[in-house]
């Protein structure tokens, strides 16, 4: 463990990640304290029943966002250093290396997670749903698998292909999953090759917003589909077991 906790001191140390999460904290403020007129069936937009899901919408897409921004850099940076090197001395096998580099890169993931929560925290305070807060818990960790599949999606294209390559496709494969919901339904509208290109491209990578849907349910106390996380942690695992077997040819 001491490499994973050597590489998240590292990463909590970083100035970006927290002026990110700053800026993630404000986006969230002013989707949290709006006071627009719009409302849906004569029930305004600011309603707690309406606002929380969609700025739970938002702090998936920042804590996503964030989870890429901490882990698309840190392996090939340890290779680019040379810090590999001092590693293999000490018969350090790649899969424990890439192992806790990715554990580190979750564990920060989670730590800017925790932070975007603190807006939902007081949110839900300021809408006196007090005897609720403690669905912050299942809510948090739902949220946290789709953190959990873009750090270790993106640590382990990171192993195989350039950073530059590896950081583009996980931008796209997250997009993706932030905005699944809308791409299947823009998929018939596209209609053709394009349409069947986009289905099968939704097929094969994590849906990301159907597991947010989920928090979502728990947060307003409607039911929720165990199926979609369980599919979410399948990838979780998958990606997970891809790291350990994969191999950098520099070593």
């Amino acid at each position: 463990m001491t490499i994973a906790m050597t590489a998240f001191k590292e990463k909590i140390r970083r100035k970006e990640l927290y002026i990110v999460s700053a800026i993630g904290i404000l986006v969230l403020l002013i989707f949290g304290t709006g006071t627009g007129t719009l409302s849906i069936d004569g029930v305004p937009i600011t309603d707690y029943t309406m606002l929380a899901p969609i700025l739970l919408v938002v702090l998936n897409a920042l804590a996503c966002i964030l989870a890429f921004i901490t882990s698309f850099s840190t392996i090939p940076n340890e290779y680019e250093r040379r810090t590999s090197h001092l590693v293999w001395i000490r018969n350090v096998s790649q899969a424990r290396y890439h192992g806790e580099l990715t554990l580190a890169n979750i564990l920060a993931g989670l730590v800017s997670e925790a932070i975007l929560f603190v807006v939902l925290f007081i949110f839900m305070l300021t809408n006196g749903r007090v005897a609720e807060l403690w669905r912050l818990i299942p809510v948090y960790l739902i949220i946290a698998i789709n953190v959990v599949i873009v750090s270790t999606l993106t640590g382990m294209l990171s192993i195989v292909i350039p950073k530059t390559f590896a950081a583009s496709i996980s931008v796209v494969a997250t997009l993706v999953g932030i905005f699944h919901g809308l791409l299947y339904l823009l998929k018939d509208v596209i209609g053709g090759f394009g349409g069947m290109l986009v289905k099968y491209v939704l097929k094969i990578l994590p849906d990301l917003h159907s597991i947010q849907s989920q928090a979502g349910n728990v947060l307003c106390g409607r039911d929720f589909d165990i199926h979609t996380i369980l599919v979410g942690l399948l990838f979780a695992y998958i990606f997970t077991v891809l790291i350990l077997v994969l191999k950098r040819k520099e070593a």
